[in-house]
């Protein structure tokens, strides 16, 4: 049992709240000049982690260089570099198209939505590493069904695709019903890939079509780091089962969700007077959000409460700070 943990549900209701207050009292995802710097921070976040769960060896510095300033670096294979300036450039077209479909309102999916990531994902290597199958890049898979290696899963026969897609497609325009944002987009996701449309790219692909889905519902992009690709892949199994439990992967991605939702949420802070939850108002400094939430429940540090989440600011912070004895400090 994990102490202090919270429930599944708690934590869903958590991110729903703090989703509320993002767009309503923080004005939401930011304006193109603020823009670049912290989508680019997060697409390159993603490009790192996203291609390292399917193996690439690039790290961070390496992407970075290669992205931002086309400087090879490293002697790393040279697919490994396509596959990262395949993935910057269908991540940056995620990101930008997602923001503005958002901000108009406009929901929908289409089939051309998916075929253009995988086109922008796979060109790159495909250009120089064709598949054996003669596949083109944003196509869906037309030779023998495919395996997927260490894992019993058996995937549809390539002629159910478009068909199978088709019904996928009506699903996320349906919108989630009675399911949070986050339990929605974990159900899509791992339905995707069981599909499996593609003869490569299924799972960066799909992880990017999860991300677009959550941008134009007003949520944050949801990065699965390289470190939980253990757990990414169990909760995928579990998905896929018989008696499919998302619980599992419903709880990654809306942890994922508020890491970048906080990292949305700073700039706000260089403003003393907005208020922003606590979780956000912890970033940098020496307090855990439990206490600033203790202090606020207490009425040490000013705070209110929007539903069941607590908002404060940082001059409210600073005062709480100013008011206290050398001897009280923590």
């Amino acid at each position: 049992m994990n102490r202090g943990r919270p429930s599944l549900k708690k934590l869903l209701e958590k991110v729903k709240s703090e989703i509320t207050v993002f767009h309503k009292e923080m004005g939401g995802f930011p304006a193109s000049l603020e823009a670049n710097e912290i989508w680019k921070d997060i697409w390159l976040e993603e490009t790192h982690h996203s291609t390292a769960l399917e193996g690439n060896t690039l790290n961070s510095r390496e992407i970075y260089k290669l992205v931002e300033q086309e400087i090879v670096t490293g002697n790393k294979e040279i697919r490994h570099y396509l596959e990262v300036q395949g993935y910057s450039n269908a991540a940056r077209w995620v990101y930008e198209q997602a923001v503005e479909s958002y901000k108009q309102q406009d929901k929908i999916i289409t089939v051309q939505h998916i075929s253009h990531i995988h086109k922008l994902l796979m060109g790159p290597v495909w250009t120089s590493y064709p598949p054996v199958t003669g596949d083109q890049p944003g196509q869906f898979r037309t030779g023998p069904t495919p395996r997927i290696r260490g894992s019993s899963l058996k995937l549809p026969p390539s002629g159910d695709v478009p068909d199978l897609i088709n019904e996928l497609i009506k699903k996320i325009n349906d919108g989630p019903g009675d399911l949070s944002v986050c339990e929605w987009v974990a159900l899509i996701h791992a339905e995707f890939e069981k599909i499996h449309p593609f003869s490569d790219g299924n799972g960066r692909t799909g992880r990017l079509l999860m991300n677009y889905i959550l941008i134009v519902n007003g949520y944050p992009p949801a990065i699965i780091l390289k470190s939980q690709r253990p757990k990414y892949l169990r909760a995928l199994e579990r998905a896929q089962s018989k008696n499919p439990d998302y619980t599992m992967l419903a709880e990654l991605v809306a942890r994922a969700v508020r890491d970048n939702l906080n990292k949305l949420m700073l700039p706000k802070l260089s403003r003393k007077e907005d208020l922003v939850p606590l979780s956000t108002l912890a970033e940098g400094t020496q307090y855990q959000p439990s206490y600033l939430r203790r202090l606020a429940q207490e009425g040490k540090l000013k705070a209110v409460k929007e539903g069941s989440l607590w908002l404060s600011s940082k001059k409210w912070l600073q005062e709480y700070i100013d008011s206290r004895s050398p001897r009280g400090r923590r």
